[in-house]
């Protein structure tokens, strides 16, 4: 489409995205302003009985209707999920498309009505210019390039029609459009810098919301949401491993609070390291932390996981103290198909499998065995799976 290159996005791709969602909240002034460019029209066709008013009006109320029936598209498209950044910018073409119709629509009716000497028609014509200039700035002013062609299209064509005459107070009349037109640009420009700072402002709060403060890994939260935003019609499983640090409150006890969050921040890079790129690594207490493998290739991803995750994380690590820090961990880890996994169950087996083999002395020993006994067909469905990993 050609006013693409036009409307080059130059905002974060999240703050883009909330921005051109916003046009879809306009129904309302949409049909608004469509209804007073309806009755401004009929009017001026009364007063008049030209045809050109008629025409203008008749093609500004298709402009309104393509311009709703746009918002209610958009309106579906976000109520489906996240539409793609390319979806995005065919919404942000379209809306630049009708916004700009409807406006050189209504600057047209307005050159029109103040090339006429009849005062009642130059009052209707300034409300409607400045109803509309005035919704558009505050409005869509979150897609500053469509507010400003809209805002000049609506009233440049005005204001040489008013200006033309030098005879009567149009000419008076536009030129106070004139500054308007200026304060209105610098208007819509400040308010989308505000919405960008506030947009950005929220975003940012809300992956804080998500996220551990020490070590930047997600919290509970991130991880929760992670797990409800898996596609639910998938036929793979998913795997939820747990684990703590055998010996953190001795190196707490002996080199203090600071080496001890040093620790946890070193151990949690190794830990970003080795997992795949799309599972999710998460601190949900003070030395314990979860993954998630949302992408099981196989049954024995789990397993190669965990002598990663034993083999990498308790190799010593250097922070400037005396001597190298080493600390073990245990692990436990749980399976379930995608379309059932519930976070919860998944923690609280991988927690059961990983307390056991603890208890029964460390060493890597998964249990991939199915039990025996009433249930085990049960269990066996989840395929559960433990490791203790000691230093």
């Amino acid at each position: 489409m050609i006013v693409r290159p036009m409307l080059r996005q130059t905002e974060q791709i999240d703050v883009y995205k909330a921005l051109v969602s916003a046009l879809a909240d306009n129904l309302l002034p949409t049909v608004a302003i469509g209804a007073a460019f309806l009755g401004v029209g009929l009017y001026a066709f009364s007063e008049t009985g030209a045809v050109a008013a008629l025409g203008i009006t008749f093609l500004g109320v298709v402009a309104s209707v393509l311009k709703a029936v746009l918002i209610l598209f958009h309106r579906r498209a976000l109520a489906q999920g996240a539409p793609t950044l390319a979806v995005i910018k065919r919404f942000e073409a379209a809306h630049a498309v009708t916004t700009w119709c409807m406006a050189g629509l209504i600057g047209a009716l307005c050159a029109f009505l103040f090339s006429l000497p009849t005062l009642s028609l130059h009052l209707v014509a300034t409300a409607l210019l400045f109803g509309y200039c005035a919704g558009l700035a505050t409005r869509i002013s979150v897609r500053p390039k469509i507010a400003m062609g809209a805002v000049i299209l609506a009233a440049g064509v005005a204001i040489v029609a008013a200006m033309v005459f030098t005879q009567d107070a149009r000419l008076l009349i536009g030129a106070v459009f004139v500054l308007f037109l200026v304060s209105a640009v610098e208007t819509i420009a400040y308010l989308h810098r505000n919405a960008c700072g506030l947009i950005t402002m929220r975003l940012q709060m809300a992956q804080l919301a998500r996220l551990d403060p020490l070590t930047s890994l997600s919290n509970r939260l991130g991880l929760q949401e992670a797990v409800e935003e898996l596609p639910r019609d998938a036929s793979g499983s998913i795997a939820v491993h747990t684990f703590d640090l055998d010996g953190f409150k001795a190196v707490n006890d002996q080199f203090g609070h600071a080496t001890g969050d040093r620790l946890l921040q070193a151990l949690s890079q190794r830990l970003r390291r080795l997992v795949g790129e799309n599972d999710i690594v998460a601190r949900v207490g003070g030395d314990e932390f979860v993954v998630l493998q949302p992408d099981l290739e196989g049954q024995s991803d789990p397993e190669r996981l965990a002598q990663r995750i034993h083999r990498d994380l308790t190799v010593p690590y250097e922070l400037g103290t005396d001597q190298p820090i080493s600390v073990g961990l245990s692990l436990g880890y749980s399976i379930a198909p995608v379309r059932t996994a519930s976070l919860d169950a998944l923690l609280h087996e991988a927690d059961a499998a990983s307390y056991k083999v603890k208890r029964n002395g460390g060493g890597f020993r998964p249990h991939n065995a199915p039990p025996s006994g009433p249930g085990s067909a049960r269990k066996n469905s989840a395929a559960r799976a433990a490791a203790s990993l000691a230093s």
